[in-house]
């Protein structure tokens, strides 16, 4: 009888160390948004279950109010992964917020790593820019979380990011509300931060005016930096550097490239450059995707130069190779149960070349389902298609 009495406490013992120590990928994290309408997926059950129907009903409300998405990711482990990179695929491979205005955020809590990462959707940058979403992390998450009181930070932190969503010049009186009493050092700090982070993006500025850089690159070395944020924190100097940034952008965009035979080329008319244009490059030009530049000259092949606009929710097809793939269908083959995997067949179309393709997903085993709180009665749905382009913060504990 203590035989078999120890030996079920060491398969439970194995069962229990296999599930806290699973590590997952962004293609692995159950899509309970897909499975039951929830915004929180928490395959460990890190979450009690209180906290998690509290949080997963403020997030309900968000959407029905507000229209926005935010997804609550909970996780053991992600391996060797970075958390940022982590959490930027998930976001994208999800489609978290409304396609078009990409009103998405993700949050991102990696319990080996012990890092919470948040993820914010395009549109969704100027209501939460980089340096709200960290004092967010620092001030609400991070002290709770050293105590391992997961829950308590979390809420506190949706709460702060629920009343920002809901209303943008809260942003303004959680600032003031933070330096409260501190203002003489945090106008120190800020100036002595304003002065570093101004010299960092003036020195990575400076890349982009190499003699041996093309125009073309110039123009993409400058738009990699994206400081917009950056001057809504730091108005000064950064509206000045943001306004010098765009100029320049400009300035190397209408410079025309060089010609190997010394041909002095210029730009053609956007009302006429769809005419030197291949039928991908015209799709792509329609669909949004990307912009054509043409420039000629005489007795020169025309130079074609492509600048990536918004991908939305198109991807690169196989068969044409142009960004014009697009996910048209998606259906279940076989429901996910407690105890068992499913199947989800999704069917993707090329709107260039007309390629069909088909791809079969496992759909990960339920792990809770959403109960009592706002938003009840309802079941299935998805993420909307919003995007990122990889804003957010990130905090450790």
């Amino acid at each position: 009888m203590n035989c078999k009495f120890l030996i079920s406490i060491a398969f439970l013992l194995i069962w229990m160390a296999n599930l806290s120590g699973q590590t997952f990928t962004p293609e692995s994290v159950p899509n309970t948004k897909i499975q039951n309408n929830s915004y929180i997926s928490d395959p460990s059950n890190i979450l009690d279950e209180a906290t998690y129907n509290q949080i997963n009903s403020e997030l309900t409300f968000l959407e029905d109010s507000i229209g926005s998405e935010v997804a609550l990711v909970m996780l053991p482990s992600i391996g060797e992964a970075v958390p940022k990179d982590f959490a930027y695929k998930l976001f994208n491979l999800w489609g978290i917020g409304k396609s078009g205005s990409d009103n998405g955020l993700l949050i991102l809590f990696v319990l080996d790593q012990k890092r919470v990462e948040f993820e914010t959707g395009n549109g969704l940058e100027s209501i939460l820019p980089d340096a709200i979403c960290k004092r967010i992390i620092t001030n609400e998450l991070i002290p709770s979380f050293k105590n391992e009181a997961y829950g308590e930070g979390l809420l506190k932190g949706i709460n702060a990011i629920s009343s920002i969503i809901q209303n943008p010049e809260n942003a303004v009186e959680y600032e003031k509300k933070e330096n409260k009493g501190e203002g003489g050092f945090f106008l120190e700090l800020y100036g002595y931060l304003t002065a570093f982070v101004n010299g960092i993006i003036l020195l990575l500025l400076g890349r982009s005016f190499k003699k041996d850089e093309t125009p073309y690159n110039k123009y993409h070395t400058l738009k990699k930096y994206n400081i917009t944020p950056l001057a809504f924190i730091f108005p000064i100097p950064f509206l000045g550097i943001l306004w010098f940034v765009r100029k320049e952008m400009k300035k190397w965009r209408n410079t025309p490239p060089q010609e190997p035979n010394g041909v002095k080329l210029s730009k053609e008319q956007e009302n006429r450059s769809n005419n030197y244009l291949n039928s991908g490059q015209s799709k792509e030009a329609e669909l949004g995707v990307a912009e054509y530049d043409v420039w000629v000259g005489e007795g020169a092949e025309p130079t074609i130069l492509r600048y990536v606009k918004s991908p939305k929710s198109y991807i690169k097809c196989p068969s044409c190779k142009f960004q014009t793939e697009k996910l048209t269908n998606s259906s279940t083959i076989r429901a996910a149960t407690y105890s068992n995997t499913g199947e989800e067949l999704q069917r993707f179309t090329c709107l260039h070349c007309g390629n069909q393709r088909e791809q079969i997903n496992t759909i990960p085993k339920k792990v809770r389902s959403s109960s009592g709180g706002s938003g009840g009665g309802r079941s299935g749905g998805s993420w909307g298609g919003g995007r990122s382009s990889g804003g957010g913060a990130g905090g450790s504990w």
